[in-house]
């Protein structure tokens, strides 16, 4: 149900070395409503390019199994990051000039906590994600959900000669079999006054941390600011700011505009100082991964000696986090209900 990628998604070089393994596992986003369903199980290993520098899964896996009915996530029942979006969108509608009927696009809007945040009445409000129409029931009526992959002909369909003032991807754009065709593909369709908002995992942070649960099959990509920065070049876009936060273990949300754009500040200092940290971590070398690599295997002895070590004296383990980093771990170190 998978296959092996033989060259990078990004430079399309076939230099791409592997930095840690963490076995074959069931699709970690995936919760079956019986513990009799099939769930397909795919290898969870990273690959480095030496070329473009970007950290990726070796592997590629189905979309319509990942993203099908029993995919688990849903933005609105964790409270934390409902006020983490809305505040987000509270920034971001300051940092443009609306007029009535202008476009706000949130791609992978989930159940639309993030186009629910919007206070401007005066907008069109578009979602667009696969699996939207199993949420279907929390999108307001004055939203259109278009229920497909991004990019999508539906929107230029729907709204021909239209651009977005406002274009949200977030915790997705790791997502991608492509990510390139992704950023370009959003330059189309940004209006030339508009900013493009992404958050998602860093990379630095999941080193740093030892986050080897922020690992799944979903998660294609693992970025570096230096990573998007290029991309972003490459689509004739540029970095207006970006701040490094504490969500999902460690993420950094960067914000985006036309290159020739200049009715936007851009928070140089910060950019700047971040790409520096980057550099002095030895990013663009092998070093830091094999470094992870031994850290989360002399993590995985500790925990099960740690679990052994309880059961043997008559204890009960219970396990408390995100699902589909808890679906790692437990696959990673064999753990099981006995």
């Amino acid at each position: 149900m998978s296959y092996e990628i033989k060259k990078c998604r990004l430079s399309k070089s076939s230099h791409l070395i592997s930095v840690l393994d963490l076995g074959n596992q069931y699709l970690t986003g995936i919760f079956p409503s019986s513990k009799n369903e099939p769930i397909s199980k795919g290898p969870l290993e990273l690959v480095w390019c030496e070329d473009s520098k970007l950290l990726q899964l070796k592997h590629s896996f189905p979309l319509d199994q990942m993203y099908g009915d029993n995919y688990g996530y849903r933005s609105g029942l964790n409270q934390s990051m409902v006020n983490h979006l809305t505040q987000k969108v509270k920034l971001l509608e300051n940092k443009v000039l609306f007029n009535s009927k202008d476009i706000v696009i949130d791609i992978g809007s989930n159940d639309a906590t993030t186009l629910k945040a919007y206070n401007r009445k005066d907008i069109i409000k578009v979602g667009i994600d696969p699996t939207g129409k199993k949420f279907k029931k929390y999108y307001n009526d004055d939203m259109i959900l278009i229920s497909d992959f991004f990019p999508t002909e539906k929107f230029q369909l729907k709204f021909p000669n239209k651009k977005a003032k406002i274009i949200t991807s977030i915790a997705m754009i790791y997502d991608l079999e492509n990510p390139l065709n992704f950023f370009q593909s959003i330059a189309e369709i940004l209006d030339e006054n508009g900013i493009w908002h992404f958050e998602q995992s860093y990379l630095p942070s999941m080193l740093e941390t030892n986050a080897y649960d922020t690992i799944c099959h979903e998660h294609l990509e693992y970025y570096t600011l230096g990573n998007i920065k290029y991309m972003l070049e490459q689509a004739n876009l540029k970095i207006i700011d970006v701040q490094i936060n504490d969500i999902n273990g460690g993420s950094f949300a960067v914000t985006a505009a036309h290159m020739h754009s200049n009715i936007f500040s851009e928070n140089k200092a910060t950019i700047d100082s971040i790409l520096a940290k980057e550099q002095e971590m030895g990013l663009s070398t092998l070093n830091p991964f094999r470094e992870f690599e031994r850290r989360v295997f002399e993590h995985r002895n500790n925990l099960r000696k740690l679990v052994s070590s309880l059961v043997s004296d008559g204890k009960k383990v219970f396990g408390y986090g995100a699902s589909t980093k808890g679906n790692v771990i437990l696959q990673f170190c064999g753990f099981s209900s006995k």
